[in-house]
């Protein structure tokens, strides 16, 4: 799956937070999946590897942070 592919399934999926499980546990394993992906990206400064994920997938860290913090649970 691609960074595109990743952003696609998120704005797909973002919306429906706020009433639908599978929707909450599907961006929060993006979640997982883009801060494992930032770990190995050996190129780029630590400070803004995660941004960079996040930034290729076309999410905005906002939405990353409040999936993140837990705060769109149903």
């Amino acid at each position: 799956m691609d960074e595109k592919e990743i952003g696609r399934v998120w704005a797909e999926n973002y919306p429906k937070l706020r009433n639908n499980r599978d929707a909450v546990q599907i961006c929060e394993k993006i979640c997982r999946l883009i801060r494992e992906e930032s770990r190995f990206e050996i190129s780029i400064p630590r400070s803004g590897t995660l941004q960079r994920v996040i930034d290729g997938c076309g999410i905005s860290k906002a939405q990353f942070d409040e999936v993140e913090k837990g705060s769109s649970k149903v």
